[in-house]
């Protein structure tokens, strides 16, 4: 009798180990399928079946490749006979029943269970989070074009057709010194070219030429 009620004990626990399990697995808000050797799905939990937009029913008649749409047959294959217990880590993307596809972070982890190998997946849709970061990369492209666009447009100086001021960042324009001296750090000295002595001092300017 004793041994009748420890093996009935077991089978409790075992009941309940499994449904606890069986909770953790279905209450996942990521996809998690269970594959065999051959590519077909052993065991696969909702949140993968609304994935991929098929019913808990049709889900043990697939096999991998029907979803798999950056892979081969042939590669997956290969994929599944060469994961092991260490596991594999990886990025696709999966179709789904109505042909439109999305981006998939995948863990995997091969273990022999009843005589026969199995691999565990875990599939997580990172279609949002990588369009986000393309985005992301994409403005900040942008705003690097922008910062060497302005800094381009800092060495263009602004020059007065007239009188040749300067017009500083601030929309002030300077004499040309003032702008070198402040924006430069430069020292400027004054000097007369000929051609402004010919315009202003023709007295001195004609000495110079008859001397």
């Amino acid at each position: 009798m004793s041994d009748i009620n420890e093996y009935i004990r077991a089978e409790e626990l075992l009941r309940d180990e499994v449904a606890w399990r069986r909770m953790l697995v279905d209450q996942s808000r990521d996809g998690i399928v269970v594959l065999d050797e051959e590519g077909k799905v052993y065991e696969a939990n909702i949140a993968f079946a609304r994935m991929l937009g098929y019913s808990m029913e049709e889900m043990p008649f697939l096999y991998v490749w029907d979803w798999e749409s950056q892979y081969s047959r042939t590669e997956i294959l290969g994929m599944l006979e060469s994961v092991d217990k260490s596991g594999d880590h990886f990025e696709t993307r999966h179709r789904r029943k109505d042909g439109t596809d999305y981006e998939v972070e995948i863990s995997t982890n091969g273990a022999e269970y009843g005589g026969k190998k199995l691999v565990f997946c875990v599939c997580r849709d990172v279609t949002e989070r990588n369009q986000a970061h393309r985005e992301r990369e994409a403005l900040i492209g942008e705003l690097k074009r922008a910062l060497a666009e302005i800094r381009a447009l800092r060495g263009i100086l602004p020059i007065c057709s007239f009188c040749k001021k300067v017009r500083d960042d601030d929309g002030y324009w300077e004499q040309v010194d003032v702008y070198i001296q402040e924006h430069l750090q430069a020292d400027v000295t004054h000097g007369v070219c000929p051609e402004c002595m010919r315009e202003h001092y023709p007295e001195i300017a004609n000495g110079d030429e008859q001397d």
